[in-house]
């Protein structure tokens, strides 16, 4: 009994990883991320988003998230083995951050769009809320429309090689690294 109440079962927990400016990102934010681009990747197979961070990024987004310990005292050797991918989340997280903050909105239109790709393609269907879409979902969304709006253009051709505008993006995301501050929870 703590304080006439009988203590409750502990239903779920998280463990915060880094924190971006004024924002903390935990465990469970990379796994909805997860989700998200699992999701992205599904309905649009030409997402620059996928194909900036690489479709490898998924995987191994996944086999962090699998692996990851349940015992605190592991967790900060763990983080401290994988900081190839720690910084690869870093600069996703920045990025999402970034683009939140551009107003880049999701129109009911392409919400729409996005149900139907779901269902036409097999999609996970956990990033879809009712008519619309889950909230952390169309972030991801946001940020694929900022990258496209930014960078598209330079893409020459009907051949779409990502790689004449990787250059360019890596430039952004070193600038945005060195913008926002980050902090890891080790």
């Amino acid at each position: 009994m703590i304080g006439g109440l009988q203590a409750q079962e502990l239903v779920s927990s998280d463990r915060f990883l880094i924190k971006i400016i004024d924002r903390t990102i935990s465990f469970q934010d990379i796994v909805y991320q997860l989700r998200n681009l699992k999701a992205l990747n599904c309905i649009y197979d030409d997402a620059l988003v996928v194909a900036y961070f690489e479709k490898s990024f998924i995987s191994d987004l996944d086999k962090f998230v699998k692996d990851f310990p349940e015992k605190d005292e592991d967790v900060t050797k763990y983080l401290h083995d994988h900081t190839e991918i720690l910084k690869k989340i870093r600069y996703f997280f920045k990025m999402l951050r970034y683009s939140e903050d551009q107003n880049k909105k999701v129109s009911k239109e392409l919400s729409k769009l996005i149900h139907e790709g779901t269902r036409e393609n097999n999609c996970q269907k956990s990033i879809l809320h009712k008519d619309s879409l889950k909230t952390n979902f169309k972030s991801l969304i946001e940020m694929e429309i900022y990258i496209r709006s930014r960078y598209e253009g330079q893409m020459k051709g009907n051949k779409r090689n990502f790689d004449i505008i990787r250059p360019s993006i890596d430039l952004f995301v070193d600038s945005l690294d060195k913008q926002f501050p980050h902090e890891y929870y080790w």
